[in-house]
């Protein structure tokens, strides 16, 4: 477990500046075999004004509290949800009390930690069922498991800029008034295309699809490459880019964030087929990869270390500065 003093850390993470708003992107690397066959990840929102009286209602959060995170999920079947809302504490770490975060994750500690608060927080969301004998049973592995410790399977980044209070009612007004009902499609209503949505709410025309590297699709490394670009190009936005390490442990490590041009030409079952019965497509993309679509997420990002001094606070939200690669 972590010490108390790493309280300190998330407290610094998301309540830095607790005078001023903001609304940033999340992105998580690839992972699983979803990830294996297509590995651009995943996005979400992360509003650190806003909270949540539940998975689908935001309010205005109180004192110490430090934000939601709301993302799109593709299998909400049962109850026919579009997105949820998970205190972000919640969404990277899985526990009420980060100081009881897990310094080392295994696939048992995970499914316990999730399992708890699908009881305590998403019960009728996505219920318990009965197996064949009449015994009552978690259901089964959902893309909802994503929206509790996502840290745990996956690598973040966490691209904010400043908001004003009028934005946040706008983005809690948008959502709270919203059906909620799925909605999900992966060329055009992905967990990216909601992202971006929310964020051009008031942020109009920063966010939109890369034609070319990305074969027209929404994706979550092209929407951190242009929230990188507009922050480099409006100081006032104040932009600052996380790294979110995967938490050490027994499960697979994630995989690089990768464009749709990127993933034919970097993925070696891709590769292989494509320069066999498709050499000329092949050339094709890489030459829209080069064009449009070599770019690094977490460049100059601060990066979390759990490992700091209690007696420097400050110290542990850098554990290095990256510069150009």
């Amino acid at each position: 477990m972590f010490r108390p003093h790493h309280l300190f850390l998330l407290l610094l993470l998301f309540l830095a500046l607790p005078c001023c708003a903001s609304i940033g992107l999340v992105v998580g690397e690839p992972y699983g075999n979803f990830g294996t066959m297509m590995p651009v990840g995943h996005a979400g929102v992360f509003v650190d004004h806003l909270c949540a009286d539940n998975p689908t209602h935001l309010r205005p959060c109180r004192p110490s509290e430090p934000g939601v995170v709301i993302s799109r999920y593709h299998d909400l079947r049962v109850s026919n949800l579009d997105w949820l809302a998970t205190p972000v504490i919640h969404f990277l770490y899985g526990v009420d009390d980060p100081t009881q975060t897990p310094a080392f994750v295994t696939a048992s500690l995970e499914a316990e930690i999730r399992e708890q608060y699908r009881q305590e927080h998403l019960a009728t969301i996505v219920p318990a069922h009965r197996n064949k004998h009449g015994v009552l049973i978690p259901p089964p592995y959902g893309d909802w498991e994503e929206s509790i410790g996502a840290a745990f399977d996956r690598r973040l980044f966490l691209y904010t800029i400043d908001t004003t209070p009028e934005q946040d009612a706008a983005i809690m007004a948008l959502l709270n008034a919203d059906p909620n009902q799925r909605a999900y499609t992966l060329g055009r209503n992905n967990c990216a295309d909601f992202a971006a949505d929310v964020i051009s709410l008031v942020f109009p025309g920063i966010l939109h699809r890369n034609v070319l590297a990305d074969f027209d699709m929404m994706t979550p490394k092209n929407l951190a490459r242009l929230m990188d670009a507009y922050g480099q190009t409006h100081p006032e936005a104040n932009l600052q880019v996380t790294e979110i390490p995967q938490i050490p442990g027994t499960l697979r490590r994630s995989r690089p964030l990768r464009g749709s041009a990127e993933t034919f030409v970097k993925t070696k079952r891709y590769l292989a087929t494509l320069l066999v019965i498709q050499p000329e497509v092949l050339l094709s993309d890489w030459a829209a990869y080069e064009a449009k679509g070599r770019w690094k997420p977490g460049l100059d990002a601060e990066i979390i270390n759990p490992g700091f001094s209690p007696t420097n606070p400050r110290a542990p939200l850098i554990d290095q500065h990256r510069g150009p690669q």
